[in-house]
């Protein structure tokens, strides 16, 4: 019997919408079955869920061991299908990609799941964002950690303002749940392309059980510490996920 979650990760800057894909169920006492998400997650409602540009996704589940079946056309994934261990890296999405996936180990396997990203590079004019490649622990950016536990994460980061305003300082904030715990960016990324780095960055873990989000948010402040205090992840509509930390 399937029981597993996966995560897609992927970002975008208004109030700030539900998000259909929230893993906010308890795991208070750990599961069995391997949950799987995909990262970057998808995409903010800003963007009318499409990604200004061409990205790549990654497939991780929350238990090491695990293996990953995917497709990549909408069919509906076996264990005959493409697949890897957790994490799985550089799927690419360049105009629209259907992914359906589950992972498994020697405890079973979990529901399959099916996400749809889309690219939009129409968009681009306005402001934006996009974060790829995260791990959280060196490895995944989906991690098992302790309470009040901190990472020496890392990501790739791409920042731009809007054309209308070419010269705006921009922030990336990032935190777990709506708690800013800093900012990726922090700066004048200019128009499209913007500013496109590799970040390292110290996230940490709720005290209280279960699966958080490490979500990002895009706005345009003086600085860091006044878009924290603007309350980013709670506030913008610009909110996407990162990554996800299941506390044990």
């Amino acid at each position: 019997m399937r029981s597993l979650v996966v995560l897609v990760i992927a970002t975008g800057c208004f109030s700030k919408p539900d998000r259909p894909d929230d893993p906010s169920a308890s795991d208070a006492g750990g599961d069995a079955l391997p949950r799987t998400f995909p990262s970057p997650g998808p995409a903010a409602a800003l963007y009318n869920s499409s990604y200004p540009t061409p990205f790549s996704i990654t497939l991780a589940a929350d238990d090491p061991a695990a293996t990953i079946y995917y497709t990549t056309d909408g069919s509906v994934p076996d264990t005959t299908s493409l697949r890897g261990p957790t994490p799985v890296t550089g799927i690419m999405v360049t105009s629209m990609l259907v992914v359906s996936y589950f992972a498994e180990t020697t405890e079973g396997s979990g529901m399959t799941a099916t996400e749809t990203f889309r690219v939009a590079t129409s968009s681009q004019n306005t402001a934006g964002y996009l974060v790829t490649n995260t791990k959280l622990d060196g490895t995944s950016p989906v991690v098992v950690a302790a309470p009040n536990q901190t990472f020496d994460a890392s990501a790739s980061v791409q920042v731009w303002v809007q054309s209308s305003c070419p010269g705006c300082s921009a922030q990336l904030v990032y935190g777990v749940g709506s708690t800013d715990q800093g900012c990726l960016f922090d700066g004048d990324p200019g128009v499209f392309p913007g500013d496109n780095n590799s970040r390292t960055f110290s996230v940490t873990a709720p005290a209280t059980p279960g699966v958080h989000e490490v979500l990002v948010a895009h706005i345009e402040q003086a600085n860091c510490n006044i878009a924290m205090s603007m309350m980013a992840l709670a506030t913008r509509p610009t909110v996407a996920r990162i990554g996800v930390l299941v506390v044990r």
